[in-house]
């Protein structure tokens, strides 16, 4: 379980750096929310090793296969969390893809400056894949979808920002 969070009464006197990333109540994970969610992006918890779930929105692989950038969304807040992958780590091309779900563990840490993010995740571990089987017929593309797509597909829409 995680920490408990500050009552309300002592959140004047608490400094983001001492509030840690709160941990979902059934599982030791962190839901993105609680990291990118917070006043200051998430900087605050840099430093902080956590596990986070969730499906790739955006995959790419770079610096010619030796790392891969994803967007890993969760569900629980409509922003992504940056996730970088070392190909030491995980064989790059089976978690790229968009839609494959991911379960990783690795320290959170400030990227580099002129990026819009405030906090990325430098991936360690990564415990669990739910691949996608064919990427070619795999149902969401990166380009924005049609609502008469989603309609069809009225299962998906909640992968999705349209």
């Amino acid at each position: 379980m995680g920490e408990p969070e500050v009552p309300t009464s002592e959140m004047a006197a608490t400094t983001l750096a001492e509030t840690p990333a709160i941990w979902s109540q059934f599982s030791k994970r962190v839901p993105i929310k609680n990291i990118i969610s917070r006043p200051d992006g998430g900087a605050s918890l840099s430093g902080q090793r956590i596990k986070v779930g969730g499906w790739v929105k955006t995959g790419r692989e770079q610096g010619k296969g030796a790392f891969a950038f994803l967007e890993l969304n969760d569900g629980s807040c409509p922003g992504n969390l940056q996730v970088m992958v070392d190909s030491s780590v995980y064989t790059l091309s089976e978690i790229t893809p968009t839609g494959t779900c991911v379960f990783v563990e690795g320290v959170l840490k400030e990227p580099p400056e002129g990026t819009a993010q405030k906090v990325e995740l430098k991936v360690e571990k990564v415990l669990e894949v739910g691949g996608i089987g064919d990427a070619k017929k795999y149902p969401l593309p990166k380009t924005k979808i049609t609502l008469e797509v989603l309609r069809e597909k009225i299962h998906l829409r909640p992968r999705t920002n349209t």
